[in-house]
């Protein structure tokens, strides 16, 4: 027998006294789970906040990852585009003898010309391309072609100059 069932007996307490009682005391339960409840929504625990952080963090690096790969495949991909356009217009004559020097960054490079060849590469009809990025292996490739190889990779085209219709004959020239 409870104490509020003895108490009903000895007459201290009426049954609508104890019935008052049991409601309140379920008003109370109700909102005490009430509350915890909306406590455990209201705002996230600090060991939710910090693995939302890393989450947050490990996404941005994986956004950064792709960015260089892809930025990475982008630039082989231009490459090899431009070796193909420079191996597709290629004019060097295997019979040339001159030597035509010119100047990429602070070195002196040379590549092998005719007569003709150096004057189409002084009135910028022909550019000197690059055919890989270490080596020496230098190109003479047409006006359209050396624009098209600056526009996709401009750090293989070593030499075009400005296009003029014909050489003027200076005290320096060509006599």
């Amino acid at each position: 027998m409870s104490l509020r069932d003895q108490f009903l007996k000895a007459g201290l307490v009426t049954a609508d006294a104890v019935k008052k009682a049991e409601t309140e005391k379920r008003k109370q339960q109700h909102q005490s789970t009430k509350q915890s409840a909306k406590g455990k929504q209201a705002g996230p625990s600090e060991e939710q906040r910090q693995r939302q952080a890393e989450q947050e963090a490990k996404r941005q690096r994986d956004r950064e990852l792709n960015a260089r790969k892809e930025a990475e495949r982008k630039r082989q991909a231009d490459l090899a585009r431009a070796k193909q356009i420079i191996e597709a217009n290629r004019q060097n004559d295997p019979q040339a003898e001159d030597r035509y020097n010119f100047q990429e960054g602070r070195f002196v490079r040379s590549v092998r010309v005719t007569d003709a060849q150096r004057r189409l590469i002084a009135m910028g009809k022909l550019g000197v391309a690059r055919m890989d990025a270490r080596g020496f292996d230098f190109v003479l490739i047409p006006r359209e072609a050396a624009l098209k190889v600056q526009e996709i990779c401009p750090e293989r085209l070593s030499l075009l100059f400005e296009e003029c219709d014909s050489l003027e004959d200076d005290d320096w020239g060509w006599n």
